[in-house]
């Protein structure tokens, strides 16, 4: 049962490059979210379910979640990709209002630092962000980081920084 499964939902392409690199790292299998019903979990003793943030919440978790019933006894890891830095203020807070305390016990959870893509978003979200964006231009000013940050698509993924999901993982 040392086997690992990785399950990823991707919609701008960064949580599927952390997913593939992960996967190449741990030699494991990888479904695309779309493909979540052919899950078999019985074969493995490691499931990874990698999802990004959006408003406040990461994609496909409520689906994952709904399977921990099926994952007693394994080793359950989240990875969750997002637009803030590894290091930014809000990122654990972030991650556990996405938990109850009970899953929280039971998953080792990671951030991965990912950006934006404007390219590859929605009218709706790009609508969002705008408005985010005309909201930090009054609050924060335009020569904020942050408003600087929000207004133009930016990559600040590294293969680096799965290496402390990928040690624990090994363990």
């Amino acid at each position: 049962m040392d086997k690992t499964l990785l399950i990823y939902k991707s919609k701008t392409g960064f949580t599927e490059r952390y997913a593939r690199w992960i996967a190449e790292e741990l030699g494991c299998d990888l479904l695309p979210y779309g493909e979540r019903n052919r899950a078999d979990f019985t074969a493995y003793g490691t499931v990874i379910y990698g999802g990004y943030f959006h408003a406040g919440l990461i994609s496909g978790l409520k689906w994952f979640k709904g399977k921990y019933p099926l994952l007693a006894g394994k080793r359950i890891v989240v990875f969750a990709v997002g637009a803030m830095p590894q290091d930014g203020p809000d990122v654990d807070k972030g991650l556990r209002q996405n938990f109850t305390g009970e899953e929280w016990e039971k998953t080792k959870v990671f951030y991965l630092q990912g950006g934006l893509r404007y390219d590859k978003m929605g009218k709706l979200d790009k609508f969002m962000m705008s408005a985010f964006a005309g909201h930090l231009k009054k609050t924060e000013g335009e020569d904020s980081e942050i408003y600087k940050m929000v207004t133009r698509s930016y990559d600040i993924s590294g293969r680096e920084w799965i290496k402390p999901l990928v040690e624990y993982c090994r363990k």
